[in-house]
């Protein structure tokens, strides 16, 4: 064997040894939100534009998921579809700074815990009684080695916007109540 045969065998088994080492595992995943994204009128309420791609913490491989909308723009159609009713003249509820984070927990003689972790800062105005709040959402699931992350992240996403809209209809009552 000469040299040029055998820095190609090499250069082929490194790069075969690197192929297993991904072992399969698909990294990037997109996640299916459109579903979510719901029309609705409600030009008064608005969410921060934000996007990116999420990874999975606390897993042994690299999973991350890719909304196929940003996670603003679902939170805001949930909200907008949820408060609809709610509407007074002269009201506005802006969110903004929000943050989205996805972790899986593992405890010894438990089941392992998905968490999607959103926060942001709101403001409620009827009619310029403002309401100010910092809604902190965490739905969890339980999860094993077969979960599909990108539907789990759905399902998630869909109880944390459920879970804001009523967080922020109470706001939207408080300012309310001081109109009276």
């Amino acid at each position: 064997m000469n040299k040029t045969t055998m820095a190609r065998g090499a250069g082929l088994a490194v790069l075969a040894l690197a192929l297993a080492a991904c072992g399969g595992h698909k990294a990037r995943e997109t996640a299916p939100v459109d579903a979510l994204v719901v029309p609705a009128f409600a030009p008064w309420i608005s969410v921060e534009p934000t996007a990116g791609d999420l990874q999975v913490r606390g897993l042994d491989e690299k999973v991350v998921l890719s909304p196929s909308r940003p996670v603003s723009e679902v939170l805001q159609a949930q909200l907008r579809q949820a408060l609809q009713p709610a509407y007074i003249s002269n009201l506005t509820v802006a969110c903004e700074r929000v943050k989205t984070d996805i972790r899986v927990r593992h405890e010894d003689d438990k089941p392992s815990i998905a968490t999607l972790d959103i926060s942001m800062r709101c403001t409620t105005n009827a009619r310029g009684f403002v309401t100010r709040s910092e809604p902190h959402l965490e739905p969890t699931a339980a999860v094993n080695a077969q979960t599909n992350y990108p539907t789990l992240f759905v399902s998630l996403l869909d109880n944390a916007s459920k879970e804001l809209a009523t967080k922020l209809q109470a706001d939207i009552d408080a300012s309310k109540a001081n109109l009276k």
